[in-house]
């Protein structure tokens, strides 16, 4: 019995032992399954969603507000502002706080102030709600006039009690007092203040700064909390930009290449650069045709605008990129053209330095010359025959310089196209400088007609900015400068942080050659191809160009040049390097030369640059008597201090009338005539008060011009090209042709030499 009972206890031991690990076991089971759905949920939460929660509660718990930074100021070298931030607002909503029935509400409002679609903010407005936003921006840069008004319509419906539904962040906005001006180098920023072109976009990171921010902690109930719970990040404001850029010789460039590119129908634009001839700084740069910075998508061009409204929506967009692109192109540092006859400069400066040729040596010009089995012919037909040094660069003669070429040599001549800077990019801080196009070495010195053509610039291409910084090295002592934009970078207390100094490259030709390429390039002016550049008072020296476009089809047949001209001044001392380019004008081929189209620009260029910068004029012999001199008034003077004030000026005098007090005078007071113009002074009465018609003496002579001019009553101020004898001198531009005048009033006319084949 003991044992029976024994064994029943011990089976019911193992019994509920083995019950109990079973409960244990499916516990175990129950149990793990049951936490495996747990631990994947915490895993998704505390790591797959980790950032996610974090963000939404941070921006539950806090708010954060931007503190905007202003951009840096861009300044001309004389401090003048050509750019500027302004202060603009951003319109925000905060989405989460924004009642159902309000949304409709909020985004008609919004839309009517801010011309902006309503299903857009509304929109907006759920896309943030679902995402539990605070700040979801409407529309940034928001002018004062308008902010005003949605302050006003915020307050009108109590939407910033409590949690404010809308809300202003203050902002910048870009600035352009000038319009177009300089709009190819300064260039624009997008709707983030961020650069997209030009100095914007290179010196971007120097204009932007830091901005700052604002953290402060919330409630439950999602307002902020106190002042010790707030955080701030100072913001670091934008660097100003200093340029090399002289804004009033800016403006001369850019008023004579607008009239020059209508003038000659410059189907493909003009370019205008002036340089520091010793340092390399840029004054100047301008692209005519350009574009408004404050409206830089808008196209300029009306002809190309209507154009793309013509187009069809498929094609519109594209077309439309393609406008502005073009318009936003920087011509003088962005695009190539083959040189022509301006690359005589460097031929002649190449073979001077070299000692390969010098002043008494002879070329003789028959009309034509073989190279490789090409014929290479000079514009004057029947030749210029024996010809000196000087004299075949006065006359831009293409067979005498094939010879000069070849006496450099390939070798040599190749290495100073590459010492001149024509080999690479020449590093100016500006966007999308373009690359030379010049045949390998290899090509080029295998064939004969390649190395002809190269000597007088024709089959290879260059940019403007190498053109001209080529020119400078010429002209300074053979110094090839890097060009530059930037002078310096400066914080708001003045400070400069950053600076740039002149930079030489090398030096290409020793100073003796410069002085002698002065002198020749002076001549050039003087009595060569360059005449219709000329300045009286002023030493100028330059070389014209044509060139035709040779690698597009049919090229002559459809009159695709290019034509230019490159120079300096004073020849004696030289300042002030200028390059015009004229890209495919539309006037008949006889005009279509350099000398005739670029050549009178520069000359009204340099006649505005050099005054400006303090030049003093040196006239030559003959040049006094034209020089243009301001006419003095004398109304109310006695007739002898009259006279005595007009013969100081270097004007005649005529007296009408017995009286002994001038009652009148013609010219009027104040205005320019040239020195030897007479000078009526009435003494009875006064002088004719009718009007008169200006007639047209657009291809008269200066002495044809000025006997109409002076039988029509009115007085004529010569300018542009001088030279005697002047059998090749016409007339080329005038002012108020056909239109009536008051009698005696000054007319210019602009007088161009013909004589003048590249």
């Amino acid at each position: 019995m003991e044992n029976e009972e024994k064994a029943r206890v011990s089976h019911r031991y193992k019994y509920n032992r083995m019950i109990l690990v079973r409960v244990l076991i499916l516990t175990g089971i129950f149990g793990f399954a049951m936490f495996i759905p747990l631990a994947l949920k915490l895993y998704d939460v505390a790591i797959a969603q980790h950032d996610e929660l974090e963000r939404k509660a941070i921006d539950q718990q806090m708010s954060s507000y931007p503190i905007t930074v202003g951009r840096g100021t861009i300044y001309d070298r004389n401090k003048n502002v050509l750019a500027v931030s302004a202060s603009v607002e951003t319109v925000c909503v905060s989405p989460r706080d924004i009642p159902a029935d309000k949304e409709k509400f909020i985004a008609d409002g919004l839309s009517e102030i801010l011309g902006i679609d309503s299903d857009g903010i509304l929109d907006r407005i759920e896309k943030g709600k679902k995402n539990n936003r605070a700040n979801e921006k409407i529309k940034e840069q928001v002018e004062r006039e308008e902010a005003d008004k949605v302050r006003a319509f915020i307050l009108a419906n109590k939407l910033s009690s409590g949690k404010p539904m809308i809300f202003l962040q203050p902002g910048s906005k870009r600035y352009y007092p000038n319009g177009s001006f300089a709009s190819n180098i300064i260039g624009f920023v997008g709707a983030e203040n961020t650069g997209l072109m030009g100095l914007e976009a290179v010196y971007n990171k120097q204009l932007s700064g830091t901005p700052g921010r604002t953290v402060a902690a919330r409630d439950s109930g999602g307002r902020s909390l106190p002042n010790q719970y707030e955080m701030y990040y100072d913001a670091l404001e934008g660097y100003d930009l200093v340029l090399t850029i002289d804004e009033t010789i800016q403006h001369f460039a850019e008023k004579h290449l607008e009239t020059a590119v209508i003038e000659n129908e410059a189907a493909n634009r003009g370019c205008v650069i002036i340089m520091d001839v010793r340092t390399g700084g840029i004054l100047a740069m301008a692209t005519k045709g350009d574009f408004d910075l404050n409206e830089p998508r808008e196209i300029a061009d009306e002809d190309i605008r209507r154009e793309l409204e013509s187009l069809g929506a498929d094609v519109y967009p594209e077309a439309l990129g393609e406008a502005q692109q073009a318009q936003w192109r920087n011509k003088a540092v962005n695009d190539t053209y083959e040189p022509g006859s301006v690359f005589k400069i460097f031929t002649a400066a190449m073979a001077l330095e070299e000692k390969v040729v010098n002043e008494s040596d002879r070329f003789n010009c028959t009309g034509s010359i073989e190279a490789g089995g090409h014929i290479i012919r000079c514009h004057k037909i029947a030749g210029h025959g024996s010809q000196t040094f000087l004299e075949s660069l006065l006359h831009s003669c293409n067979p005498a310089f094939v010879a000069i070429g070849d006496r450099v040599g390939p070798e040599k001549f190749y290495d100073y196209m590459r010492a001149f800077g024509f080999m690479e990019p020449t590093g100016i801080d500006l966007q999308g400088e373009a690359r030379a196009i010049i045949a390998p070495y290899e090509t080029y010195s295998r064939q004969a007609s390649a190395r002809a053509v190269y000597s007088f610039g024709q089959t290879f291409k260059v940019t403007p900015i190498q053109m001209i910084t080529a020119v400078c090295a010429v002209a300074n002592g053979g110094y090839l400068m890097k060009p530059y934009v930037l002078s310096q970078v400066a914080g708001k207390d003045g400070r400069v942080v950053e600076k740039n100094d002149p930079a030489p490259v090398r030096q290409v030709i020793s100073a003796e050659t410069s002085r002698t390429m002065c002198a020749y390039l002076e001549e050039c002016i003087n009595q060569g191809t360059g005449s219709n550049a000329y300045v009286k008072g002023y030493h100028v020296a330059g070389k014209t160009g044509t060139s035709q476009k040779r690698d597009i089809p049919d090229a002559d047949e459809l009159g695709l040049y290019v034509v230019s001209f490159a120079g300096f001044a004073p020849a004696n001392d030289p300042q002030v390097a200028i390059l015009v380019m004229l890209d495919e004008p539309g006037l008949d081929r006889a005009q279509r030369m350099g000398g005739y189209m670029a050549a009178p620009v520069a000359g009204r260029i340099f006649a505005d640059v050099l005054p400006y910068l303090g030049v003093i004029p040196q006239y030559k012999e003959g040049e006094a008597m034209s020089v243009d001199v301001t006419v003095p008034f004398v109304k109310k003077s006695p007739v002898s201090d009259a006279e005595k004030a007009a013969k100081k000026e270097g004007l005649t005098v005529r007296v009408i009338g017995d009286g002994d007090t001038v009652t009148d005078q013609l010219p009027a007071a104040g205005v320019l005539v040239p020195a030897s113009t007479e000078m009526i002074l009435y003494t009875e009465g006064i002088k004719p008060s009718e009007t008169v018609t200006v007639p047209n003496v657009i291809g008269k002579t200066p002495e044809q011009a000025n006997a109409e001019m002076t039988n029509a009553g009115v007085f004529m101020r010569p300018i542009g090209a001088q030279r005697t004898p002047d059998a090749y001198l016409t007339a080329a531009w005038q002012e108020f042709a056909g239109q009536e005048v008051p009698y005696g009033s000054v007319v210019s006319v602009e007088f161009r030499s013909t004589d003048v084949h590249d």
